[in-house]
């Protein structure tokens, strides 16, 4: 076997293995990742876990829409997964659930600038959970909460938007997942996606399929992979700072991997379209 049918990206991406056993294996290893990250590298600067988005041709300067902090790419993700849905902006009357809300950063965000009526960040490592209600617990009405993504522990009809950003990828069970949203949405309820897939092994098809074929009904999916790489490329002197100052040893060199930052295998898969970036709104009819 090669060194590259072993690195981290063909198993995170779905390029090689699927299945039960595939799946259980990334839902272990994603949860003892995440645990000793929150635990291990616990500071402030670092609240959001995706890659980000820029708009094309325009975005070498903040937007007017409450981007204060230096994760801004990461945030600009959050606000334009959550408003491709029907509502838009316009979330004060509605309860929400993200579902793999990481450190928080983002949830705070949306729950700051969308205030909807209620604001639930579920996640499924305890570290993580506990990091994010340390950091952000004077964000009014949102509860942050431990819990399993495949397996919702929310009476049915319990909300009106679930939101779903850059976590899916270390599921046991895609369907499983849509199958419990779909339980926990009102009806008319929207689930706002964002998420990658390679297009080796038929992973991408896969994906689109189980989106497909869901109870809930496919409304829209944009291929953002192209906003992704910008953002990636204007963010990777913030993340080099970040590690340069942050972290130490052999697992910098992880990092930079997981960051997607130049040359890494996750980067050079995206730039070069391998690995498709989505996102997609799905509703409960």
């Amino acid at each position: 076997m090669s060194s590259s049918a072993l690195h981290p990206w063909r198993y995170v991406t779905g390029a090689r293995g699927h299945g039960l056993v595939a799946g259980q294996a990334k839902r272990i290893g994603s949860r003892l990742l995440y645990e000793y990250l929150a635990r291990r590298y616990p500071f402030s600067e670092w609240t959001t876990m995706n890659y980000g988005y820029a708009e094309l041709g325009s975005d070498e300067h903040p937007q007017s829409v409450g981007l204060r902090d230096t994760e801004r790419f990461a945030l600009q993700l959050y606000r334009y997964v959550a408003t491709l849905g029907s509502r838009e902006d316009r979330f004060t009357d509605l309860d929400v659930i993200e579902v793999g809300s990481g450190r928080g950063g983002g949830a705070a965000y949306l729950a700051r600038t969308l205030k909807p009526k209620t604001f639930v960040a579920l996640d499924f490592s305890h570290s993580a959970t506990a990091l994010a209600r340390a950091q952000h617990h004077t964000d009014t009405g949102l509860e942050y909460v431990q819990g399993d993504a495949e397996n919702l522990a929310f009476e049915a009809s319990s909300f009106d938007v679930a939101l779903n950003i850059e976590s899916a990828h270390c599921y046991r069970s895609i369907p499983r997942f849509l199958a419990e949203v779909h339980r926990v949405l009102r009806p008319g309820g929207e689930l706002l996606f964002a998420g990658f897939a390679s297009r080796r092994g038929g992973a991408l098809e896969r994906l689109q399929t189980e989106l497909a074929e869901s109870s809930l009904r496919l409304l829209r999916q944009e291929d953002i992979t192209a906003n992704v790489v910008r953002a990636l490329e204007l963010d990777e002197g913030r993340k080099l700072d970040l590690l340069q100052r942050r972290v130490r040893g052999p697992f910098k060199t992880f990092a930079r991997g997981a960051y997607a930052m130049q040359g890494t295998a996750m980067r050079c898969e995206l730039e070069s379209g391998q690995t498709m970036y989505m996102a997609a709104v799905l509703r409960k009819d």
